[in-house]
């Protein structure tokens, strides 16, 4: 008589099983994990601006299409074998945000509004390079609503040379890291 071999199989709790991204998970993130997240986000970004596959995103986020299965599964369709990115999703961030009243961190679960601050923040960027405020005149005027709040994006040149010279404003990472204020 032939013995017969177990095959293992692997748990439901198993690693790389996907997590559910709230608010108070997102503030709970630390260090790797933090980073990890923040990396597919930008692969998720990189992903729709440059209509490329999920896989070569992640690979230049420095993140895998596992981590962003892991981290945004909701953001991720698969049909007849491969993978696409969905046109928006919910997952929260906190970003910074220069406002009529200097920089403020934000909390957004609209893929759709960060993309509105990120296009805020290099438009802030062009000003502070080429001294050049005609990017910044799109987005006089513009707000944004968080948390039941209203902020009105800052586009004045001299309340942004101010901040600058006080080194009150960001450009490095347009996430804010950290727990929520």
């Amino acid at each position: 008589m032939a013995k017969v071999r177990k095959s293992k199989v692997r748990s439901p709790g198993a690693r790389g099983k996907p997590v559910t991204i709230t608010r108070r998970f997102l503030e709970a993130l630390t260090g790797t994990k933090q980073d990890a997240y923040y990396r597919v986000l930008d692969a998720l970004a990189l992903a729709r601006r440059d209509k490329q596959s999920p896989t070569k995103a992640a690979r230049k986020s420095g993140t895998t299409l596992q981590t962003m299965r892991k981290y945004a599964g909701s953001a991720l369709q698969e049909r007849s074998g491969r993978v696409y990115v969905t046109a928006s999703d919910r997952l929260p961030r906190r970003m910074r945000v220069f406002t009529t009243h200097g920089e403020q961190v934000v909390q957004t679960t609209s893929s759709r509004k960060a993309s509105l601050i990120a296009d805020h923040n290099n438009a802030i960027r062009a000003y502070v390079l080429t001294r050049d405020a005609s990017e910044l005149k799109q987005f006089e005027g513009k707000t944004i609503r968080s948390g039941g709040k209203v902020y009105t994006f800052g586009t004045d040149p001299r309340t942004l040379d101010r901040h600058i010279r006080a080194g009150a404003a960001h450009f490095v990472d347009i996430y804010a890291r950290g727990a929520s204020t």
